[in-house]
């Protein structure tokens, strides 16, 4: 009996509206009410201005960058540049330009032969004018990249190009464009050993010579042709992709193959063709095999417009 009033007294004097309750003023359930407070509120006014920004405010929308494995190809513009460290001249160009292009040993060969043509036809100051197709050398040499499905990021070859596997390409500006301030050969003073001068000149004039010969005497049919002289070459075209087969001479020189070709593939007299055979361009007044060729591979005919 004892502890049971005990008990009694003491769940009244822990009531929070007895005389020991720790909350003045006896409030029923003062100690949850001051345990969990109610949450704050902002002012009608702040209240109702931030809930009309939020609805003002959309969420911004990322933008989407498209493929990965696409490259931005914006159109095939010139590139003008004046050179400020070096005085260039046509025959330092054409020469440095050459060298270029026959060590290049990166990428696909393939691509680096389309983008020697394409600036081929962007250096000849006749390809300006248009052709049959109604193409001047800036829309022929867009037509052959875009054939080759090279991209250009800039429009400006000078700023590289990619091909369709993403490989890149990088180009100086002297390779794609003749400076502004370009000199003529005689302008600048340069070193020539006059002994030999004139061996390299007699000895170009003598094969020229005798490629005329040799074309003279194809066209009369006088040509002396020895069987065990004739190979098959096998030709890939840039411009369709297909594969011709044509007869031709061991010694033939490169220039009296791309006639070859050229009847084969029934091209028309407008078209040029450039051969090249592993990533550099052979000259056309050398044959094949002293060129490096092997009886087997395949040459590349570049083709575009004269």
């Amino acid at each position: 009996m004892a502890l049971a009033n005990l008990f009694l007294a003491g769940c009244c004097f822990s009531r929070s509206a007895g005389p020991n309750s720790p909350y003045p003023g006896g409030a029923p359930n003062a100690s949850a009410r001051h345990i969990n407070p109610p949450p704050l509120t902002l002012p009608e006014g702040v209240q109702a201005g931030s809930r009309a920004a939020a609805q003002a405010s959309p969420r911004r929308r990322r933008r989407d960058p498209g493929p990965l494995d696409q490259h931005i190809n914006k159109p095939l513009r010139r590139h003008q540049w004046t050179s400020k460290d070096r005085r260039w001249t046509r025959r330092e160009l054409d020469t440095e330009r050459a060298d270029f292009f026959d060590t290049r040993v990166t990428g696909r060969s393939e691509i680096w032969q389309t983008i020697h043509a394409a600036l081929q036809v962007l250096w000849d100051p006749a390809a300006d004018d248009s052709n049959d197709d109604g193409l001047n050398g800036l829309g022929t040499s867009q037509s052959i990249l875009s054939a080759a499905e090279i991209s250009l990021p800039t429009g400006d070859l000078s700023n590289g190009v990619y091909d369709a596997l993403g490989n890149y390409y990088q180009l100086p500006q002297w390779v794609v464009a003749d400076p502004t301030n370009l000199a003529e050969d005689g302008e600048v003073d340069t070193k020539v050993d006059l002994s030999t001068a004139g061996e390299d000149t007699v000895g170009e004039d003598d094969e020229l010579a005798a490629s005329d010969a040799e074309r003279r005497r194809e066209e009369k049919g006088k040509a002396v042709v020895d069987l065990r002289e004739q190979i098959t070459l096998r030709a890939r075209l840039s411009e369709t992709g297909r594969d011709i087969d044509v007869t031709v001479g061991k010694s033939d020189t490169v220039r009296s193959v791309v006639r070859s070709i050229a009847s084969g593939s029934a091209l028309p007299p407008t078209k040029k063709i450039r051969l090249a055979y592993m990533g550099k361009m052979l000259k056309e007044n050398s044959s094949l095999e002293a060129q490096g060729w092997q009886t087997g591979h395949v040459v590349n005919a570049l083709i575009f417009n004269r």
